[in-house]
């Protein structure tokens, strides 16, 4: 459990309802606290290795889910998750409600599936989004502001304002007719021989690949976006100012995303994006370095509890951006 995340009641207090809610649910518990100094990941590998365990389950936002994630990839057991964080963009992704208590009755009674993890450059895993460009430049003062540093805001404005499109090289793993989700907007004879590439120069104010539809501050960067289907969703914003970026955003957080000409969306299992420019590089809001990345998804990489039929699944009417689900299955269906 993430003792520090979250915006309402501390994390430690929800414990023992927390725990009464398991153990009614036939779950036995033992307990380990994030450290600043001790990886979630290390944590859910030690666990792991010392193969006495059926479940790890983490409670915390999506930053600890992210971490303990990375140490159960590939793992015999599950990652079982009580959405106690901020934004629980992977929580909301997987059908779980946001009730910590009806969380833990998806544990006792959900169904087990593996989904799928982003990696970069074949070292760094990511469960949600990674991106390039103002986001990316943007992430480290926005965790600083997110702790508290309201100070920060106006240098966060100051630079985002000032930021250019960058150009940028883009390789596919497919032709781009088969991986754009849109039609090519060009006259016919160009349309042909554009759709047979694989690459393609463009300059834009940033490029998001996501493995699921949500990143940030519940930003619905990606609604096409299975988490399951083997496949990245790459998004670039091309021609945007900044005010129509900021409109853009403002609009897909209250959940009124409209398709729009100037993003260009691409549906790959792998990717590659250079510039001459040092652009940075984010995953899940973290900079690894710089461009060039390679971006590719690894398939079925995580098992995840989810919700079945007869378990409580994520409810709220006024969510402006209800969640693009896994299918809820029945038991008859998982034991056929």
């Amino acid at each position: 459990m993430n003792p520090v995340s979250g915006t309402d009641e501390p994390n430690p207090l929800k414990l023992p309802d927390i725990l009464a809610a398991l153990e009614a649910e036939g779950i036995r518990a033992d307990l380990a606290f994030t450290k600043p100094d001790e990886s979630p990941a290390v944590i859910a590998q030690r666990v792991v290795e010392e193969g006495y365990y059926d479940m790890v389950i983490v409670g915390g936002g999506d930053g600890t889910v992210s971490e303990v994630a990375k140490g159960l990839l590939h793992a015999p057991i599950p990652l079982g998750i009580i959405p106690i964080g901020t934004y629980n963009n992977i929580a909301r992704t997987l059908n779980l409600p946001m009730d910590f208590l009806q969380a833990c009755q998806v544990l006792g009674r959900g169904q087990i599936k593996s989904i799928d993890v982003g990696q970069a450059n074949d070292k760094h895993f990511f469960l949600e989004a990674a991106g390039v460009g103002l986001d990316a430049t943007l992430f480290p003062i926005g965790e600083e502001i997110k702790g508290g540093r309201w100070g920060r805001m106006l240098q966060a404005f100051r630079l985002a304002m000032g930021y250019q499109p960058q150009a940028l090289k883009i390789e596919l793993d497919r032709p781009i007719a088969q991986a754009r989700t849109h039609p090519i907007p060009s006259p016919r004879f160009l349309r042909r021989k554009i759709a047979s590439l694989k690459e393609f120069q463009t300059k834009a104010l940033l490029v998001v690949i996501a493995n699921t539809p949500y990143y940030g501050a519940a930003f619905m960067v990606a609604p096409n976006a299975i988490v399951d289907d083997g496949l990245l969703t790459v998004t670039i914003y091309r021609q945007f100012s900044k005010w129509e970026l900021v409109r853009h955003f403002w609009s897909i957080s209250r959940g009124q995303y409209n398709y729009n000409p100037k993003i260009e969306t691409y549906q790959v299992a792998s990717v590659r994006l250079s510039s001459n420019a040092k652009l940075p590089v984010h995953i899940d809001g973290n900079q690894i370095g710089e461009v060039p990345v390679t971006l590719k998804v690894v398939k079925q990489a995580l098992k995840v509890v989810l919700p079945s039929a007869d378990t409580p699944t994520y409810q709220s009417q006024d969510d402006a951006n209800p969640p693009i689900v896994l299918p809820v299955e029945s038991q008859k269906e998982v034991d056929d």
